[in-house]
């Protein structure tokens, strides 16, 4: 089998969070805040609220931005709750993480004057680290914000119980967990998420259900190219006589070499626009970018006043494939 994935290789949690997030967010509620969701009235629904959040976070300026989802509900009291929650996909410390809550908090506290409900998932792993209250005091004036929040490692305790739930929740935290547990050990990471996709199948989940799912840990268990291939493999003989069918490998990695391929040449043409054209170390670096990094770069574009910028952020996000153009070697499959 292959060697350990590079430690250079990037693994972004945060749009497969978002995605689960949209698509099982009663599920998230109940798995995490069973108390919360006990009291929502799920019969009339709720409401995502993603460009107010988009515009709360542009204002916030505090510290890194990274998963964050705003949804309005209604209690079975009668009354409505807006809810923040805040997913954080984080690596180490960050001193302006409760803070950032606190403003968040209150500016939709301002916005709307009514009551807004916090919460949070720490995927990092630090184990000290689980902060739940800002609070800040100057001359006799404090202000405060309690926060409710659960951290991913304490489930380390409980996998046998995971493996068991049906909550598509429990094949989450497996997955996040199983990320941190064999970040760098590639061979572990293959076993590790084949035994979670066969458990998918298992559940009997429905079709689109499982697809999901499968994305969620297809994004975080991410693996390199020989071991990716065998995954595959194996995963379509688990397929076989099941009137359910994931894509097979061929077809998936002909929809990600096109899509790559499209967000890389259109990445170019703008940069080219804007600075001229690009010479040929700049332009190799960019079409070795895997597909995230790509979609993180032209989300960057606009904030380049320079090619020194540009070169700036290419120097932190490597190349995730040999120099061959936009051959198959471009695609490691990092999803």
């Amino acid at each position: 089998m292959m060697n350990d994935l590079a430690s250079a290789k990037n693994e972004d949690y945060d749009s497969p969070w978002k995605d689960v997030l949209r698509l099982f967010f009663p599920e998230f509620m109940q798995f995490f805040f069973t108390q919360v969701y006990d009291a929502i009235d799920w019969t009339r629904g709720f409401e995502f609220m993603d460009k107010e959040m988009q515009r709360l976070s542009a204002k916030a300026s505090v510290g890194r931005r990274t998963v964050d989802k705003l949804a309005k509900v209604w209690l079975k009291s009668g009354g409505e709750l807006r809810v923040l929650i805040h997913i954080e996909v984080q690596g180490q410390r960050e001193t302006a993480f409760a803070q950032r809550m606190f403003v968040y908090n209150y500016r939709l506290f301002d916005r709307h004057k009514s009551p807004v409900a916090s919460f949070v998932v720490f995927t990092d792993e630090d184990e000290n680290w689980r902060p739940n209250e800002y609070r800040a005091e100057i001359f006799g004036t404090e202000l405060s914000l309690k926060f409710s929040a659960v951290k991913l490692l304490d489930y380390r305790a409980c996998l046998e119980e995971l493996e068991q739930s049906d909550s598509p929740f429990a094949v989450v935290v497996l997955a996040q967990l199983a990320a941190s547990e064999t970040h760098g050990k590639a061979e572990k990471r293959f076993w590790k998420k084949l035994e979670i996709a066969k458990r998918l199948y298992a559940r009997g989940y429905e079709q689109e259900r499982v697809i999901a799912l499968f994305e969620f840990l297809d994004s975080l268990l991410q693996l390199p190219d020989e071991l990716d291939n065998d995954f595959y493999e194996k995963l379509d003989e688990q397929q076989e006589g099941r009137n359910m069918k994931y894509v097979s490998s061929i077809e998936r990695i002909g929809i990600r070499k096109g899509l790559l391929e499209g967000k890389v040449e259109v990445t170019l043409l703008i940069l080219s626009q804007r600075f001229g054209a690009l010479d040929e170390a700049i332009d190799s670096h960019i079409r070795r970018l895997s597909l995230e990094h790509v979609e993180e770069l032209s989300g960057q574009l606009l904030s380049f006043t320079s090619l020194t910028d540009l070169q700036s952020w290419l120097s932190s996000h490597p190349p995730s494939s040999p120099v061959n153009g936009n051959s198959m070697g471009l695609l490691e499959l990092e999803d």
